[in-house]
């Protein structure tokens, strides 16, 4: 028997040696995923058959390496892993394995060992029978200009009491003599009584690896994020000349949910309600000996005071036959419109007048009706005291413009005026190169405030003032990516005006000063398609430079355009493609999916303009509370989307050079972008809406529940 199939590596002797543990009651789950080195769930350094949930992020740091790669002071491996949903789960890897230079100085060559950025794939099969394990494909190294830890995979793993186990088989397609996964692979975890700590045995198929590994509650404080320690070593490592190279290694993982299921929520809001009950359901009321609805006013300013107090702007409330009519502006509730909606549709229903059958909720931006949604007060009533969700899913009602004649409302005052006068925004920005020849991470860290006042009805003025934090050597002038370095100063200085063409079709444009000394035009119009939630966005913008040339602003107009259909699959995932025109000049296609775990969103693309093929993924979310400053004539919050991202561009034979290229293939870049700061981001259709209705009631209880006369 050869020492890869010795006793200890064999994974079924492995299993039956660890049933004979004199272990513990059993219990069926263990407390969580730990992630492996190579980046994918599983074990020490191997996959398991087991994926990230559904909007679950996990970030890991470790120092394992193979030691058939050379020998290396410097190891280092940063993961990022999605659970995209489907039993789909990806990871981005870094592995930076270097010996400093001792007379490196920045901005010089520093690469003497691999430093390759990579991704990696895996699908859990959707069977689901009784004794059967669960089965999973994967692949390492999708993609890349270098090829060190490429292999495919099948996997099986199951969890019998305290012991979870995978067994599987890989093939290598790795350069040289360092191999990822290869031939059969396996482990076991068994978890160690109540604390929280597993021990781990395994085999990659080349080196055996055992430690320890402790996983921590979720975190509340930290949005139930899990953290994810383990301490391991390796046996039967060998280097490049036979000697042998066991190490020590570690690894930390840091688990987020990206979302919140129906049940948390549910949590969340008896926990609110456990405080002070809503008052018990009384009838609706109608004058005796008519039966038609009974025009009572009384109600109405204590809703007007209630919603005002909860931090909105432009507040007006009115009648209309049977319907309760209230308009406002939110800039409060950042993360999601669906937050300021629920505290307005729940206020709205327990202060309705009575006879009033339906609340009719105005969205307003910059004074304008971006959106409308209605619901039967009888239904949201009942649901904010857990009643059925299916029956105000049934009775909403949605609408793009507002399908009624707002002269014709009873307004319990003639105009809303606006509370606040000028909102200051505040964004991080960041430009960055990850897994270059010069460095694993250079960056410019930057802030911008945005200063911005409605002029007019769809009319803003806006100013971005950006001031530089901080950045790393190579960004400095004259360095590798001087020109990713943000530049102090008056970064834009525009005026926007939005607007409907239609009950389909609406536009914003604006025209000033961009990127600190170009003067131009840029503008969106999003054309929502009859009869699906598809929708069509198209995309421009011009500058021409007003001051001296420079080596990062030539003087040259800069135009770059896109014209995208966007489908959409589900109310949280679209497929967007289409031609365009991007800003280095070249012309070409490109094709993005987009999915979002609650308020984040993930994006992976694909774009070619000319001879250059880039693909990348970025995530966006919201950088401010859930609940920010109120309206006040000066308002401070953040920014409902930050977005970072990377890229790599994809080498073939006439490209043949994975070289950084910051400029290349870059996307029109609206410094205006209608959909994130008028259209909740894109979501607004009324299936989206409607999935939102658990956090609805979530919102009331948490935000507005205490402001109930």
């Amino acid at each position: 028997m050869s020492p890869r199939m010795s006793a200890l590596a064999s994974p079924l002797r492995l299993a039956r040696f660890i049933l004979l543990w004199p272990a513990v009651a059993a219990q069926v789950q263990a407390q969580g995923l730990g992630m492996s080195s190579i980046g994918a769930t599983g074990g020490l350094h191997i996959p398991s058959a087991y994926v990230l949930g559904n909007g679950e992020t996990a970030l890991s740091l470790g120092n394992e390496q193979d030691p058939k790669l050379g020998t290396f002071s410097h190891r280092r491996n940063y993961t990022l892993g999605f659970g995209l949903g489907g039993g789909v789960e990806l990871f981005g890897r870094l592995a930076d394995y270097q010996n400093p230079l001792p007379n490196w100085r920045p901005g010089e060559w520093s690469l003497n060992g691999p430093r390759d950025i990579s991704a990696n794939l895996k699908w859990q099969l959707p069977i689901e029978m009784r004794g059967l394990p669960k089965l999973a494909v994967g692949v390492t190294d999708v993609s890349g200009g270098a090829v060190h830890f490429k292999s495919a995979y099948a996997v099986a793993s199951d969890e019998l009491g305290p012991l979870r186990w995978s067994l599987g088989y890989a093939r290598s397609q790795a350069r040289g003599q360092a191999r990822v996964l290869e031939g059969l692979f396996g482990g076991a975890e068994l978890r160690l009584w109540d604390t929280h700590a597993t021990a781990l045995l395994e085999t990659d198929g080349t080196r055996r690896h055992a430690g320890l590994r402790y996983y921590s509650e979720p975190l509340p404080w930290l949005g139930d994020a899990q953290f994810v320690g383990s301490l391991y070593r390796s046996f039967g490592a060998t280097s490049t000349v036979g000697r042998p190279a066991d190490a020590s290694n570690f690894n930390l993982s840091l688990v987020v949910p990206l979302d919140t299921d129906d049940a948390t929520r549910e949590r969340r809001t008896r926990a609110a309600t456990a405080q002070a009950a809503l008052p018990p359901l009384a009838p609706l009321a109608t004058v005796p000996g008519e039966g038609a609805p009974a025009a009572l006013l009384d109600p109405l300013p204590a809703l007007q005071a209630a919603l005002r107090a909860a931090g909105l702007d432009r507040v007006r409330v009115g009648t209309l036959g049977e319907n309760l009519v209230v308009e406002y502006e939110d800039h409060r509730y950042l993360h999601n419109e669906v937050d300021a909606l629920g505290v307005v549709l729940g206020l709205a229903a327990e202060h309705a007048p009575a006879g009033a059958r339906r609340v009719h909720a105005i969205t307003l931006k910059a004074g304008q009706v971006v959106f409308e949604t209605s619901v039967s007060v009888s239904a949201f009533r009942a649901y904010l005291r857990e009643g059925d969700a299916a029956s105000v899913q049934a009775s909403m009602g949605f609408g793009r413009l507002p399908g009624y004649d707002a002269e014709a409302v009873q307004w319990l005052q003639a105009s809303a005026p606006a509370v606040t006068r000028v909102r200051v925004a505040l964004k991080p920005l960041l430009n960055h190169a990850t897994g270059t020849e010069y460095g694993a991470f250079d960056y410019s860290l930057a802030v911008q405030a945005r200063t911005s006042a409605t002029l007019w009805r769809g009319g803003e003025v806006y100013a971005d003032l950006v001031q530089r934090i901080d950045h790393s050597p190579d960004m400095e002038p004259g360095r590798a990516f001087a020109s990713s370095l943000h530049r102090n100063g008056l970064q834009t200085l525009a005026v926007q005006q939005s607007f409907w063409l239609g009950p389909r079709l609406f536009a914003s444009v604006g025209a000033g000063r961009y990127q600190y000394n170009r003067a131009g035009a840029e503008g969106e119009a999003i054309l929502f398609v009859p009869g699906r939630d598809d929708s069509v966005h198209l995309r421009g913008s011009v500058t021409r430079l007003t001051g001296t040339p420079t080596p990062t602003s030539p003087d040259r107009t800069v135009d770059a355009w896109s014209a995208l259909y966007r489908w959409r699959l589900s109310p949280t995932t679209w497929v967007e493609g289409g031609p365009q025109g991007f800003t280095d000049g070249s012309r070409g296609a490109g094709l993005g999916v987009t999915r979002w775990f609650g308020d984040a969103a993930l994006q992976l693309y694909a774009r070619r303009g000319g001879h250059n093929t880039f693909v990348g993924l970025e995530l966006s979310l919201p950088i401010a509370p859930r609940q920010g400053m109120a309206a006040a004539p000066v308002q401070v919050t953040g920014t409902p989307r930050f977005a970072v991202g990377i890229r790599t561009l994809l080498t073939n034979g006439g490209n043949s050079g994975n070289w950084v290229r910051p400029d290349a293939v870059r996307p029109v870049d609206l410094n205006y972008k209608p959909e994130v700061e008028l259209l909740n981001s894109g979501r607004i259709t009324p299936d989206y809406m409607r999935a939102q209705v658990p956090r609805l009631r979530e919102s009331f209880h948490l935000h507005a529940r205490g402001l109930m006369r």
